[in-house]
């Protein structure tokens, strides 16, 4: 890729996740000058390392992860401040940070990924997770054998997942 074109791809990512990880970095911190001070050291890094970014991964998790270190690099500095949480503790709740990130990105494309699917199959999963209802009561609610409704059930899965994975830029998982 031409130094042209990556620049105009990072400035897009880093735009598109800057509140994930402006907000991950204050969460961190509790001061909004020094978490804004923290998002441009950051910027600066991901550019710097931007060739060794895996395109079509999450950007935003891989700025937090660099913003984790940085944060750590800036509670050393700020030492001499009384500090409620250790290292060990920033870690964690960065790790947890990331963590819920990554979630709701699933959250988000399983949800457009619901969307997709067949009204047949949106019936079938709505009845046995929102409704909470087991195989054998949609098969006779339906007027359908058991099997057809595990089949619907496994067609569901299988598109879902699929879809999914496609969002997040991962390779499906294999069974």
């Amino acid at each position: 890729m031409s130094n042209p074109d990556q620049g105009e791809q990072f400035s897009s990512l880093l735009m598109a996740n800057r509140h994930r990880i402006y907000g991950f970095l204050y969460s961190l911190v509790h001061q909004h000058q020094a978490a804004e001070d923290l998002m441009q050291e950051v910027s600066m890094i991901l550019w710097r390392k931007f060739d060794q970014f895996e395109i079509g991964t999450d950007f935003a998790v891989w700025a937090m992860s660099v913003g984790r270190f940085c944060v750590l690099n800036w509670r050393r500095k700020q030492a001499r401040l009384p500090l409620s949480l250790d290292d060990d503790d920033l870690i964690r709740l960065a790790d947890e940070a990331v963590s819920v990130a990554c979630e709701d990105d699933m959250r988000g494309s399983l949800k457009e990924c619901m969307r997709l699917l067949p009204e047949k199959l949106k019936k079938v999963l709505r009845a046995r997770y929102h409704r909470d209802l087991d195989v054998k009561e949609i098969a006779k609610r339906n007027q359908q054998s058991v099997r057809a409704v595990y089949l619907l059930l496994e067609k569901s899965h299988g598109l879902l997942l699929d879809c999914v994975s496609q969002k997040l830029g991962k390779p499906p998982q294999q069974p």
